[in-house]
Order: structure tokens, then sequence, then C-alpha cells
């Protein structure tokens, strides 16, 4: 029974850390680029860190190019059409000085 009681913990607890890793919400500085065109990846967030973010044009459409932005995101994967960038979900984005 004990060892029963054991397994189904220590499963909880390797589920939860899984989860964690997955939800990291991280934040950074950076500058919008959008490139003008209609193609894929032609709305960029470029991180002070060097990583590119690809992001929604419906997240950034109030920001032009060059805007510095401070941006809180969640990484999604990496983009198989334009690596090794990034695709996000943007938590939230504010215009810096």
């Amino acid at each position: 029974m004990k060892v029963i009681l054991f397994v189904l913990t220590l499963l909880v607890v390797l589920s939860c850390n899984e989860n964690d890793s997955e939800d990291v919400i991280k934040q950074e500085n950076g500058y919008v680029w959008l490139s003008g065109g209609l193609a894929y990846c032609a709305e960029q967030i470029h991180l002070d860190n060097g990583d590119t973010l690809i992001v929604s044009s419906m997240k950034i459409f109030s920001f032009t190019s060059g805007d510095r932005v401070n941006v809180k995101f969640r990484e999604m994967g990496t983009n198989e059409f334009c690596p090794p960038r990034m695709d996000c979900e943007i938590i939230e984005i504010k215009k810096v000085d």
C-alpha cells in the first residue's frame, strides 16, 4: 500500500514540474520589426538578448517598426518556417522610451 501511495505521489510531483516549465512567462525589452509584406514571419520583435519572436500582427498593430517595447510572453516553440525564431504568445506588450 505504501509503495502505491509513493508512486502516485511521485507521478503528481513530476507532472506538476512539467506543466510549470511549459507555462514560463518571460519578460524582455526589444524592438518591433514589421516587414510591410504579407509573408509569414512578417511581424517580429527583436529582443535585446538576441532572440527573435514571431508574433501575431493583431498583438502589435498599434506599433510601428523601430518602436522600443517591453514584452511579456510565453514561448510556443521554434518556428519551422523562420528558424531559429520562436513563436510566442504575447501576454502583455507596452512601448518604452
